[in-house]
């Protein structure tokens, strides 16, 4: 593994343990098996260093949960993917799922990996509701229904609240988003038409 690696590695625990603020720079070289000169020619000073951290754990955890909703026709089993793959992801990646839930650097909401993202999320979305087989609501509301039970879950569980694993909740916390999401939960038709898929593309 490069050094480059190395040390965000190292600094990706260590901002999950100890916070931005708290987080030491030597203890982060020191894990990483760098010289001082190897971490201040990757990485000047640690706010540079913190943002490029939270910046690779927000597009890990976009790339998984894209992964599986994104090729998914059935609104049904996308917002139930969608769920089982968030609660996946923080528990075999607790400490970049620490880092996330820690303040976001200015300037990442803007980037063009997070925008793409929350685009290619509206229209997976968009598509569903506009046939009916969700609600059609602003985005923002759809992300606290959808993954806010979830989110909450998992933040507690971070810091040593909640005794269940993630995954033990997901099937709960998944079906409980289709309910509430959902126009109405038991109709059969949840995946769109050949004409609705093609606007969406």
């Amino acid at each position: 593994m490069q050094i480059h690696d190395r040390l965000l590695l190292a600094a990706e625990r260590q901002f999950a343990e100890h916070g931005a603020l708290d987080a030491k720079l030597t203890q982060i070289r020191d894990a990483a098996g760098a010289s001082v000169g190897a971490l201040y020619h990757h990485f000047p000073d640690k706010a540079g260093l913190y943002r490029q951290v939270w910046a690779n754990a927000l597009a890990d955890y976009q790339q998984h949960f894209w992964a599986v909703i994104g090729g998914n026709t059935s609104a049904r089993e996308g917002i139930i993917a969608g769920v089982r793959e968030h609660l996946r992801w923080v528990g075999d990646n607790r400490y970049r799922a620490m880092v996330l839930s820690s303040a976001r650097p200015p300037g990442l909401r803007e980037n063009e990996s997070n925008r793409r993202f929350m685009t290619d999320v509206a229209r997976w979305w968009r598509t569903h509701a506009g046939y009916g087989a969700v609600r059609d609501l602003p985005l923002d509301l759809v992300y606290a229904l959808w993954l806010g039970p979830a989110q909450e879950y998992t933040r507690q569980w971070l810091v040593g609240e909640m005794r269940g694993t993630p995954t033990e909740v997901a099937s709960e916390l998944a079906e409980a988003a289709w309910l509430v999401l959902a126009t109405d939960p038991t109709r059969t038709i949840d995946t769109p038409t050949e004409t609705e898929r093609e606007v969406r593309d």
